[in-house]
This record gives structure tokens, C-alpha cells and sequence, in this order.
């Protein structure tokens, strides 16, 4: 009988472990959130970092078209701001008026709508004066514009380019 009361008091001896978590418990599992805290916010803010380029590419686009297109135009199509001609390139970039500026058309129009951004393009094309008078410097000079605002902050964004064009003709 003494043998089974010793094993019986074996058994009552041993502590229970109470219900819970242990300080060093809880340490690693605040770390750990911690970690995957971080880990989110960097890929969170990589996602905003591509968009800003995607912006900016955007806009570097839509200025490239329009030096391109004056480019590509005949020097007496082109225009100029104190010559407010109809048929000239500039106005096409002034107006969304033009039969080719459809929604889905090729024609050239001042505001761009990417996904749920603006972009506002701004041409400005000015004839260079020469250093003869009543001889025309065949020179012109033009300046495009891209706004939109950055839809992080709101703050208006620009991007601009600048070149020149001459009458090789």
C-alpha cells in the first residue's frame, strides 16, 4: 500500500502549467507580425513607385507625339501661336473639334485620359525672329507641356520638352 500512496503522491507533485503564453511567447509573435508589418509596406510602397513611373512615362509619351508629329509636318502646316489658322498642326493639338479626334480616333486633342488620370498637353510654337529684316529665319521653336496631378497626393506633376524646327525646304 505504501507503494501505490507514492505513486499517487508522484502524480499530485507535478505542477500544472497554467492557461497562456509565456513572455518570450509573446515577444515572437509581436515580432513576427512586425516582420510581416514591414514586408507589406515595402511591396505596398514599390506599387506606388511603379505607378509614379508609369505616370511619368505617360507623359514623356504623349510629349514625344507631339514633337514627332511636328516633325513629321510640313513647315508651312505647322503654325504658330500668333497665327491662328485652322488648318494647322497647333490647332489640332488646341481642340478636340477635329474629325479625327474621336474617342478611339488618331487625331491629336489637349486632354488625355489615362485609366483615372488626366493628362493636360500643352504645345506652344513660336517662329524665331531673324537678324534680317523681312527674311524669315525658317526657325521655329516649340514647347510642349504634359500637367496631371499625382493621385498619391494631389500634387500637379509636369513634365516638358523643348526643340526646334526648320524649313530645310
Amino acid at each position: 500500500m505504501s507503494v501505490v500512496l507514492h505513486k499517487m503522491s508522484l502524480f499530485h507533485s507535478v505542477p500544472r502549467r497554467a492557461a497562456g503564453m509565456t513572455f518570450v511567447e509573446v515577444l515572437v509573435a509581436m515580432s513576427l507580425m512586425t516582420l510581416l508589418f514591414i514586408i507589406g509596406l515595402a511591396v505596398s510602397n514599390s506599387f506606388t513607385g511603379v505607378k509614379k513611373v508609369r505616370n511619368f512615362e505617360t507623359a514623356i509619351s504623349l510629349a514625344n507625339q507631339a514633337l514627332e508629329a511636328v516633325r513629321a509636318a510640313r513647315f508651312r502646316e505647322i503654325g504658330s501661336d500668333k497665327e491662328p489658322r485652322k488648318d494647322t498642326l497647333i490647332s489640332d493639338f488646341h481642340s478636340s473639334n477635329n474629325p479625327y479626334d474621336v474617342p478611339n480616333g488618331e487625331g491629336f486633342v489637349p486632354v488625355v485620359r489615362v485609366g483615372s488620370l488626366e493628362f493636360k498637353r500643352t504645345l506652344k510654337i513660336t517662329d524665331c525672329p531673324s537678324m534680317i529684316d523681312g527674311v524669315s529665319s525658317g526657325l521655329k521653336l516649340v514647347n510642349v507641356s504634359v500637367t496631371w496631378r499625382a493621385p498619391e497626393d494631389g500634387e500637379q506633376l509636369i513634365y516638358e520638352a523643348a526643340t526646334t524646327v526648320s524649313d530645310q525646304w
